[in-house]
């Protein structure tokens, strides 16, 4: 057995050693859109290595499943960053999975445990002096050979070089071992005292789930577990990274009863749809057409596993169907994420509010909250894959209920008592690709009624979120759409609105003239009408009902000569010359929004600068658009 006495640069198969054997991912995959989560770990590990800290730090990582956590864990351990403490074997990687049986072992066992566990699968092989003048040769044990090797240590051992012989002899307490870690790295590849000791922890959340305190030590939503008992452990300026789906400890642990800190990063985002058109390119397996690959991006939401399932399904798959792709991505629901098929199937309410949440990027995402308009957290909702963390928004693929007629009719029903209609509010892009126009006037109709129901189901969430009664409340309109362009800011802000009545489809063309009801009006069914949409509103200065008329368009803003007379409350009929209206009227386009380039002193200028007119795109409030508009 080769003695390691600082005379090897580097292990030849140390990969395998300290990465391959510990983590699920055995290759590196396509790794997109994740560099500022990496910056911020990064950042965030140095801190706890040159902070003066009087306890352990654990910077952590909570994000649903299939959205490359694990990943994320492999990528982080080959940076060069972390070179010398990778050659040094002072990078300690390890899932959960491999100890979370243990449990009914102390913390502190658990600890040496997993500390001899890493030292064993580095020396494999291998010998390393300890003590004067002895050595030992290593081999690679389970984790359950090794406790009972820590239980078993006899007080007197026999010197023979065995490992149980190091472990009685040098391993009596977990300090004892962390300091075993220090001096064999040290005697073996010369490892200097500048070099960190660094742990990478994968699927955290099996020991975030085992509470080890009493019900009442709990507080702001934390809990005491096996995962806070173990990195409670560990010497303060060791830099912990975990990764999890379960947020457990909501930003910070009760400090009355913990004895670390934690600092939590955002959850990893779905990825967007460039960056799963590079993905689909370095899988290397099937190469989708457009609108096949927009399809599964709708479908998909963008999580990563799903995609994977969707590019690299066996066989015919190379003549890159749409409904093959679907299948291997139902596929995926049924293996990987049967945990959130029961909130679909069997709790309604929380799926509605969910998929409501997702179409119109509902602020969803902080810890202490739960679904709108239920006792539900948040955190179970990613747990269980049900919905994946999007910025301060979630996505919910449509996968997970569009395939299922059952889910599917249960939300229509549920939507139509509010008078939302599912299918205008998430269109069926296989629809809209079987139809034989395309562009700009092929999107026209959905695009009008996506933007009418998606105005409602954010009412009813705001309803929901605040457990108000829809019929009562007058909601503020800049609530419903925020925006960030000054000019509709001005425009809409004096508003309020409440649509209790969801979206009517008038059977005789609405007009800005009609009674003002909780409604919005479309003339959906009357092609040539005046204006697209009638959006109920009410004065914060009185309590008189009007409308704002709307047009939608879904290519670019008809121009002053192309708006005609749209700023008329009716059509004018031949020869009539009408007065302007004094509603407002919007603009509804994709990609434009606020104030529009009228030549000065013309009627539209005056009207803008009057508060009377401005565009409005809804890209803040539908989420996906960028896929729609592809299609």
């Amino acid at each position: 057995v080769e003695l390691l006495s600082g005379n090897v640069e580097e292990l030849p198969d140390l990969e395998r050693r300290f990465l391959d054997g510990r983590i699920n991912n055995k290759q590196n995959r396509p790794f997109l859109e994740r560099q500022t989560i990496v910056n911020t770990v990064l950042a965030e590990l140095k801190s706890t290595q040159s902070k003066a800290l009087e306890k352990p730090r654990l910077v952590a990582l909570w994000s649903p499943r299939g959205t490359g956590k694990t990943s994320l864990v492999r990528h982080l351990a080959q940076l060069d960053q972390y070179a010398e403490s990778r050659r040094c074997g002072r990078l300690l990687v390890i899932d959960a999975g491999t100890f979370a049986q243990h449990a009914q072992n102390d913390a502190d066992t658990l600890v040496s445990a997993i500390i001899i566990w890493h030292l064993l699968q580095i020396f494999d092989g291998y010998a390393v002096e300890v003590g004067q003048g002895n050595s030992v040769a290593f081999k690679r044990l389970d984790m359950g050979p090794v406790l009972r090797l820590l239980e078993q240590s006899p007080s007197t051992p026999t010197l023979d070089g065995s490992v149980g012989w190091w472990i009685a002899s040098f391993c009596n307490s977990k300090d004892d071992v962390l300091d075993q870690w220090l001096v064999l790295t040290e005697k073996a590849f010369a490892a200097k005292n500048s070099c960190p000791r660094l742990i990478f922890l994968d699927q955290a959340e099996l020991l975030a789930n085992l509470e080890t305190g009493n019900r009442g030590q709990k507080s702001r939503g934390a809990r005491k577990s096996l995962l806070t008992d173990i990195v409670a452990k560990l010497p303060a300026q060791m830099a912990c990274f975990c990764t999890g789906t379960l947020d457990v400890m909501h930003q910070a642990p009760a400090q009355v009863y913990t004895l670390l800190y934690v600092r939590s990063v955002p959850a990893l985002a779905p990825l967007s749809r460039d960056s799963a058109a590079s993905a689909m390119e370095q899988w290397n397996e099937t190469i989708h057409d457009d609108l096949t690959f927009n399809q599964i991006m709708l479908f998909s939401s963008g999580v990563p596993r799903l995609l994977q399932f969707a590019f690299q399904a066996d066989g015919e798959l190379a003549r890159a169907s749409a409904e093959i792709a679907l299948n291997e991505m139902s596929k995926c629901f049924r293996e990987s994420y049967k945990s959130a098929a029961p909130l679909f199937r069997e709790d309604i309410e929380t799926a509605l509010a969910i998929v409501l949440c997702s179409a119109v990027r509902w602020n969803a995402t902080c810890s202490d909250q739960t679904v709108p308009g239920t006792t539900t957290p948040w955190s179970d909702i990613f747990h269980a894959g049900a919905a994946f963390p999007a910025e301060h928004t979630v996505l919910v693929p449509r996968i997970w209920w569009c395939r299922d007629a059952t889910v599917s009719a249960k939300l229509e029903s549920h939507l139509e008592g509010w008078n939302i209609d599912l299918k205008s509010l998430l269109p069926d892009p296989l629809e809209l690709v079987k139809s034989p126009v395309r562009g700009a006037l092929a999107r026209g109709v959905p695009w009008e009624q996506m933007v009418a129901n998606s105005l409602v189901a954010r009412f009813r969430l705001y309803c929901l979120q605040g457990n108000f009664e829809a019929d009562s409340t007058w909601v503020p309109f800049l609530e419903i759409y925020p925006t960030k362009d000054e000019h509709l800011q001005k425009v809409l802000e004096p508003f309020h609105v409440c649509w209790s009545h969801g979206v009517e489809l008038s059977k005789f063309e609405a007009t800005v003239l009609d009674p003002v009801g909780k409604a919005i009006k479309s003339n959906l069914l009357k092609k040539s009408a005046h204006h697209g949409l009638l959006i109920p509103v009410k004065r914060m200065s009185g309590d008189e009902l009007e409308y704002i008329a709307a047009q939608c368009r879904f290519g670019k803003p008809k121009s002053s000569g192309e708006l005609k007379n749209q700023d008329k409350a009716r059509k004018p009929r031949m020869n009539e010359n009408l007065e302007q209206m004094a509603n407002v009227l919007l603009q509804i386009c994709p990609d434009a929004e606020g104030a529009q380039g009228f030549r000065k002193c013309t009627s539209w200028a005056k009207r803008q600068e009057d508060g009377k007119y401005s565009l409005m795109s809804c890209r803040s409030i539908i989420a996906q658009l960028d896929v729609l508009l592809a299609l």
